[in-house]
């Protein structure tokens, strides 16, 4: 839509936007200043940027599920373990003189020898499994988390600077666009290229588009080691003029990502054999996903405006799918309803959902017993979201505009095992300029 307007008006625009993400109850912040730039550079060549600094900051799950969830040590557990010391430390005294002087020379056998210990080893064993219940269950109920229902969260903090350039090129029928792009921050780099062609058939009521893009970018993973990973993304589409009033737009692409694919700051806690010992710090395993998968994305758009209404509808649809298995439905519907000369008014809903990925874990069962592939990050489970949003756009001059947004974000999970505080609600304020010249 955008490569279709410019086409029309190559008008040169400038634009500044900034836009404050606030998840409630304080946890996640994120402060974005985007720039755009739109340039003629000859009859046939322009030239579009962007620069964007991203500041965030606040609490975020660490992957582990509420304090009430943990697989603390039971008695059982603690007589095992009590046990087998009590065991071993009765042997060894008993062993290093009635060995050789009962066992080796046949006045006792090894299994006479065993049984004369057991008494001591089992009143050791319940005392000291007694003294550390004891001992845990003081530690837990006098943590101030005991039985919290809420998940764990961790603080974070990081900075990110990124750009994009592109140059579309026209000639005959063609809009060609090549475009570079950077993104860094502490611990991800990001270096992207991409080519669109734009063809117009039909007296330019219809346009194909086709076009691939690829990243390279290196992640610092748990252990502060610098991994690669890989995109490459191939679209197909085309726009159809359906009357002057109206289109409709139908694309699909399809991408494979590979090498670290994994989240450095998400855990997952283990049901068995990874027992929590601090009621204060959960012990998890750094989460472990597949290094490769690949996606594909099906999209319906329908834009038409209706003259009695001074205002025009966005419909669309999208359909995502990839190879961990998690299926996703986005619908968003907007109005642009003009109010006057100056005034453009938008309301907005999007209604997403999605299935969990197969490596999806509240709990693996067995840290002895891990599988392929395993996450406990609330955004891979079964989860939707509901966004509502009104934003203005106002044309000050005709060669300036200003806009204004909100839109109010809620995430539900709908699972029924991972706790609803995992996942996040947030007000989101935007406001920008934009200018033509």
């Amino acid at each position: 839509m955008l490569r279709l307007s410019r086409a029309q008006a190559q008008e040169d625009t400038a634009g500044y936007r900034h836009e404050w993400y606030a998840e409630d109850n304080d946890r996640i912040k994120v402060e974005t200043d985007t720039f755009n730039l739109d340039l003629g550079l000859g009859a046939k060549v322009r030239a579009t940027g962007q620069l964007v600094f991203d500041s965030i900051s606040g609490a975020t799950p660490t992957g582990a599920p509420p304090q009430s969830q943990w697989p603390f040590p039971t008695q059982n557990d603690l007589y095992k373990s009590a046990y087998a010391q009590a065991f071993t430390s009765h042997f060894l005294t008993v062993s290093n003189f009635n060995y050789d002087n009962y066992v080796v020379t046949g006045l006792e056998t090894l299994q006479d020898m065993t049984n004369r210990i057991l008494p001591g080893v089992q009143a050791d064993a319940g005392r000291d499994a007694t003294n550390s219940s004891s001992s845990s269950y003081q530690s837990l109920t006098n943590n101030p988390n005991f039985r919290n229902k809420t998940v764990p969260l961790t603080q974070m903090h990081d900075f990110r600077v990124a750009f994009a350039l592109g140059f579309p090129i026209t000639f005959d029928r063609h809009e060609f666009t090549p475009s570079i792009a950077y993104s860094a921050e502490s611990d991800y780099v990001s270096r992207g290229i991409a080519f669109n062609d734009a063809i117009n058939f039909n007296n330019k009521n219809t346009t194909l588009n086709v076009g691939w893009s690829a990243n390279f970018d290196i992640v610092r993973d748990e252990n502060l080691v610098w991994e690669h990973k890989s995109t490459h993304d191939f679209l197909a589409g085309v726009t159809q003029l359906l009357t002057p009033k109206s289109y409709v737009t139908v694309n699909f692409t399809f991408g494979t990502e590979q090498g670290y694919l994994s989240d450095p700051y998400r855990g997952v806690m283990a049901a068995s054999n990874f027992f929590q010992s601090n009621p204060d710090d959960a012990a998890l395993i750094a989460e472990k996903r597949p290094r490769n998968r690949s996606r594909s994305i099906l999209y319906l758009g329908y834009n038409r405006f209706f003259d009695p209404l001074k205002g025009g509808a966005e419909v669309s649809y999208r359909f995502f799918h990839d190879s961990w298995q998690v299926n996703a439905h986005t619908i968003d519907l907007r109005w642009n309803q003009k109010i006057g000369k100056r005034l453009v008014v938008s309301p907005m809903f999007r209604y997403y959902y999605q299935t969990a990925a197969t490596f999806y874990y509240i709990l693996v069962p067995d840290f002895n017993n891990l599988p392929a592939a395993y996450s406990s990050d609330y955004r891979l489970s079964e989860l939707n979201t509901f966004s509502l949003g009104l934003r203005a756009t106002y044309r000050i001059h005709k060669h300036l505009s200003l806009d204004a947004g909100y839109m109010r974000y809620v995430m539900r999970g709908l699972d029924d095992m991972t706790s609803q505080s995992a996942y996040p609600s947030a007000n989101i304020f935007t406001v920008g300029l934009r200018g033509w010249f």
